[in-house]
């Protein structure tokens, strides 16, 4: 509904190309825009000018307004980041692996990830879009830590749930994770996969986060196949490459068998 309002006559004072000026008895002087004025107004000119109020349109311009508000509400309120999920990976009697799923940050953007060791911040997490697992080493042996993550985004602070760890003693050897490189002897890696398994450790044919030590015999790498076929192999191995440059200890089967017997 239109509610219409008294006209008011006005004298044209002054007019230049975007604005006018009006004089009239009830509001003595205004400026007018130009572009609003009937074809042909030049000074001296009288207009009448009325005012309405359009109640329809403020309506439906509220309407519009709310119904915005909800859109964005809904795409971007309902739903808030997920606190990290921190859970163990590996301990040794120096050191911790630990993991977490993929961040879930909703609509927010990421600020920061950070890693707290006993309330206090040890580092930030490198690539955290992308990363989802750490290694703390330099710990003391037999000795209780606690860890948390903490997630900083647009929305707010989301910390994780608080891990804690005690580190293995010396006689502890179940956190020991080996990469098997190239082992010639047949026996001796089959004898030292025994060990491990009777340890309680692991092993694997890739360099992981947690990987303790490398195992092999020779450090060429030998393809499949090609102890059998008689084939020549020279150079290092990729694996035996980014164990060096992971400062990962080489050691032969034999230590395996060492720790089963010694126990530590």
């Amino acid at each position: 509904m239109v509610v219409s309002q008294d006209s008011f006559m006005f004298t044209v004072g002054k007019l230049d190309a975007g604005m006018a000026i009006l004089l009239g008895e009830r509001a003595h002087l205004i400026e007018f825009p130009s572009l609003l004025l009937p074809p042909g107004v030049n000074t001296g000119s009288i207009v009448n000018i009325s005012v309405q109020r359009n109640v329809v349109e403020e309506k439906k311009r509220e309407t519009d307004f709310w119904d915005l508000q909800g859109d964005i509400l809904e795409e971007y309120g309902t739903r808030v980041p997920e606190p990290p999920k921190l859970e163990l990976r590996n301990v040794t009697q120096t050191s911790v692996t630990l993991e977490w799923p993929r961040l879930d940050l909703a609509t927010s953007k990421l600020r920061s990830l950070d890693l707290y060791r006993d309330r206090q911040r040890v580092a930030a997490i490198p690539a955290p879009l992308t990363n989802t697992s750490t290694k703390v080493s330099g710990l003391q042996l037999d000795t209780e830590y606690t860890f948390q993550l903490v997630l900083r985004t647009t929305a707010g602070v989301y910390p994780s749930n608080v891990l804690r760890i005690r580190t293995h003693t010396m006689s502890d050897t179940s956190g020991i994770s080996v990469c098997f490189g190239t082992v010639e002897d047949e026996v001796a890696l089959e004898n030292a996969k025994l060990a491990l398994r009777e340890m309680g450790a692991k092993w694997s044919d890739k360099i992981q986060i947690d990987t303790t030590h490398f195992v092999c015999t020779t450090p060429a790498a030998t393809p499949s196949g090609a102890q059998a076929s008689g084939a020549i192999v020279t150079g290092p191995g990729v694996e035996y490459q980014k164990a060096l440059q992971l400062s990962i200890p080489v050691v032969q089967p034999q230590w395996v068998l060492a720790c089963l017997a010694e126990k530590k």
